[in-house]
């Protein structure tokens, strides 16, 4: 069991700066001592406020570390259910947008939400009768809020969203007197249509004037310098077993998401929900130095980034390979393959693996 250990100066800024209505962590600042069922509720109140369009950056700021838990838990509260939420869906998407650019966790969350998750600008398939049949709550997103996400995720992954979704209600949006979404609009077909620079121009000085082609840009920049104040690493920090779980500003791996499993400080998301004892971590004794390589794997695995792993025979590579695997629910014997290379390993054999098995097939090298 880890501790993952939340800086209460930064849990004070986030509450001195976020409005009385929605502050409900001033009252556990206060107490001397976290229970089980505090954290918890510390969790789902930072998880909601990062839905708040206004604190989704303050959030992220200070607690980087932990936004995977975040949207974990959001995206839970979408479908609880079976049923989506559309009201939540739109926000957890425009909160989700401004992250794509400083947290490869949103990168990587939004891969997997979307694939059973409806469009961002869900409500343009929408009939009159449909869309008044949603229930939305006190802070409907705005259609150009919802178009400015859509225009990030296409910018973040333009191949994947392009091909994901269904484009022809926007196309009506480039009529609308809002010239915010008729920009942001106009933008996302160009890149859907793949539109080269100089016809994306042309395209867009027939959509807008000149004078809203200048303020596009304008909040278009200023949301890139609003993020770039994420620069800093977050302020959580981690410790193994070394603290009293019941310590006021901290919280232990087990009162996270059951969708995300943290790695020596690093919340990785899990391929399953967590299961009670389904992976026992005296598998691996964790000692400074596995700490140290397991954390550096573990960010590494966060960063979606490949890993060579270099030592002597014996030395744990295959350990570590083994326990992150087991910890993040790649516990089948498929979702884990070791190919032996050695010295007389024939380099005129490709190796290739298909499901079942493995498939040797031989190949010319010139």
């Amino acid at each position: 069991m880890e501790n993952l250990e939340l800086s209460l100066s930064s849990l004070g800024i986030i509450s001195r700066h976020v409005d009385k209505s929605h502050n409900e962590l001033s009252q556990y600042l206060s107490k001397q001592i976290w229970s089980q069922q505090d954290r918890q509720c510390i969790l789902e109140c930072l998880a909601q406020l990062l839905l708040e369009k206004d604190y989704t950056l303050l959030i992220a700021r200070h607690l980087r570390p932990l936004i995977l838990d975040l949207l974990e838990r959001n995206a839970e509260r979408v479908k609880t259910g079976g049923r989506i939420s559309h009201d939540l869906h739109e926000r957890l998407c425009v909160a989700l947008s401004k992250l794509l650019g400083i947290s490869p966790d949103a990168q990587a969350f939004a891969a997997r939400y979307f694939n059973d998750a409806p469009p961002v600008f869900q409500r343009l398939f929408f009939t009159s009768e449909e869309s008044s049949a949603v229930q939305y709550g006190p802070k409907r997103m705005k259609l150009r809020d919802l178009m400015g996400a859509t225009l990030r995720f296409l910018q973040s992954d333009c191949a994947k969203f392009r091909m994901l979704w269904d484009w022809s209600p926007c196309v009506s949006q480039l009529l609308t007197s809002d010239v915010m979404v008729r920009g942001y609009t106009a933008h996302c077909l160009a890149l859907v249509s793949h539109m080269t620079d100089n016809q994306k121009t042309i395209f867009l000085r027939k959509v807008l004037t000149s004078d809203e082609i200048l303020a596009l840009e304008e909040t278009q920049q200023l949301e890139v310098e609003k993020a770039l104040v994420l620069a800093n690493q977050g302020s959580v920090m981690w410790r193994q077993e070394k603290a009293n779980k019941f310590t006021r500003g901290q919280v232990v791996s087990e009162d996270l998401s059951s969708n995300v499993v943290a790695v020596c400080g690093v919340v990785l998301p899990r391929t399953a929900p967590r299961q009670p004892q389904q992976v026992n971590p005296k598998d691996l004794v964790l000692v400074d130095s596995t700490c140290r390589n397991l954390r550096r794997l573990a960010l590494a695995v966060a960063s979606q980034k490949p890993v060579l792993l270099e030592g002597p025979i014996g030395c744990g590579k295959t350990a570590l390979v083994e326990f992150m695997a087991a910890v993040t629910g790649h516990i089948k014997a498929t979702e884990i393959l070791k190919v032996q290379l050695g010295d007389q390993t024939d380099s005129k054999v490709s190796l290739t693996y298909k499901s079942g098995g493995f498939n040797y097939a031989n190949c010319q090298i010139s």
